[in-house]
């Protein structure tokens, strides 16, 4: 009886067949330069007024000086929140109703 080593082969120098074996199946391919179709139609975007309401609405984060923590995650959201702005105003898509 030959031992297996730790490289998948036989104490002989022979590779185990193992009856698992990969299947060849591959992914369709995907042509990526394909007509996407209609694009929809663009919806002004309204100037949002708190930001960091839903990340508050989760509490504190569970580390060691959460409140700290939750003015930097704040701070990000705001900043987030400024710049997709700021973006939207360059593309002339800010609501004006609002």
């Amino acid at each position: 009886m030959s031992q297996q080593h730790g490289n998948g082969q036989h104490g002989n120098g022979q590779k185990r067949h193992d009856k698992r074996r990969r299947s060849n199946n591959k992914p369709q391919a995907i042509d990526v330069w394909r007509n996407p179709g209609e694009m929809p139609e663009v919806r002004p975007i309204a100037d949002p007024t708190d930001v960091g309401a839903l990340l508050r609405s989760l509490g504190d984060p569970p580390v060691g000086n959460g409140t700290a923590a939750a003015h930097y995650f704040n701070a990000v959201v705001e900043r987030a929140a400024a710049v997709a702005l700021a973006l939207a105003v360059s593309a002339d898509l800010l609501d004006s109703d609002a």
